[in-house]
């Protein structure tokens, strides 16, 4: 049996209001040089295969001693911002939440921008949203955006790294 190295991979991105699209490519290209002072042909992948590399979460190298290279925080930070800059309502910044009744505690998750169960002007006991869970937008568009979304993070990852 070889002997095993374990290393894993810490990235400067600490938080989420860290993240941006300049983070990102940071990222991506510091796991590309850290990486290849291991093994310097890594420093040849194009940023696509690294971010592959980087998605699978780890990294192994073969050679006397098997060295495996755990990159979770990186995955993060590339699984974060691809949520909220793809898809749907999860990725927009006029998903919100409400509270409907203080008595049983229910809510439902809403569009801002115009949700039909929404009324913001509504007073008394009827204010607010009437659901539990999602709302009939959210519920309609939460993969596939709405002509209203507007994601958190733009450009894709895809467009980011060409």
């Amino acid at each position: 049996m070889p002997l095993l190295q374990e290393i894993r991979y810490e990235t400067e991105v600490k938080s989420l209001k860290d993240i941006s699209p300049q983070s990102v490519l940071s990222v991506l290209n510091d796991v590309r040089e850290s990486v290849s002072e291991l093994e310097p042909e890594f420093e040849d992948f194009d940023l696509t295969r690294v971010l592959e590399v980087v998605e699978s979460g780890k990294y192994e190298l073969s050679g006397r001693m098997l060295t495996r290279i755990d990159l979770s925080s990186a995955k993060l930070i590339i699984d974060t911002y691809r949520k909220y800059s793809e898809g749907g309502c999860q990725s927009c910044v006029n998903l919100g939440r409400e509270t409907i009744d203080a008595q049983d505690a229910t809510s439902g998750e809403y569009c801002r921008v115009s949700d039909p169960d929404f009324d913001e002007n509504a007073v008394g006991d009827r204010r607010g949203v009437r659901y539990e869970g999602f709302s009939p937008k959210v519920n309609r568009y939460f993969k596939n955006p709405c002509n209203d979304w507007e994601p958190r993070f733009s450009p894709t990852i895809e467009k980011l790294i060409e």
